[in-house]
């Protein structure tokens, strides 16, 4: 086996590279709006467990399957931030809460950009005090429990949207619209 030696310069072009699991929230990454900051790892998105209701029926064996459904789940994101001093520290810290709480948000991950997730913010660890270089992790609720696809999907529905909706049945080919009077009597405009 041959050593690897690299053979062309650092140029500092690949500087601003997001880590594989960088999250984004609502259309934006968190590492491009808050200095300082870099998303570690992501637990949670891997399968999820489903609850099954059956019900006995008569005396003949096993069940019959009622339902099937997707209990919530939760989304665990290790962070670091890192900061020069403590103002720029508590500036970060501020910024990401910022963006962090509220209602629901889209929220998708790097290495799998096809899903979003519509997850809320629900628990935090401590942070270490005294320091302005910290790793600690958020945890986002994710109520409905499944991953959203991002692919649009385009149909028409109507087959006969060409056919005029008040088009009344036995009026005759052509299109003359009848206005029906509350005696009955019809007229055509």
């Amino acid at each position: 086996m041959y050593d690897f030696r690299e053979t062309t310069p650092f140029t500092g072009a690949d500087d601003n590279q997001l880590p594989a699991e960088a999250m984004l929230i609502d259309g934006q990454y968190i590492e491009n709006l808050v200095p300082g900051y870099r998303t570690l790892q992501v637990g949670g998105r891997e399968l999820l467990k489903q609850s099954a209701t059956s019900n006995a029926i008569g005396i003949s064996d096993g069940e019959t399957l009622e339902y099937v459904r997707n209990p919530s789940r939760e989304i665990t994101v290790g962070y670091q931030l890192i900061a020069a001093d403590d103002e720029a520290f508590r500036t970060a810290f501020y910024k990401l809460s910022g963006i962090l709480h509220g209602d629901t948000h889209q929220v998708s991950f790097n290495d799998d950009l096809s899903v979003y997730w519509n997850a809320v913010l629900t628990d935090v660890d401590d942070v270490p005090k005294g320091r302005n270089a910290i790793t600690s992790s958020f945890t986002l609720f994710v109520p409905d429990g499944v991953a959203h696809s991002v692919a649009t999907k385009t149909f028409d529905n109507m087959p006969y949207k060409d056919v005029p909706v008040n088009k009344l049945h036995n009026t005759g080919d052509d299109w003359n619209p009848v206005v029906w009077s509350p005696d009955g009597t019809t007229t055509t405009q």
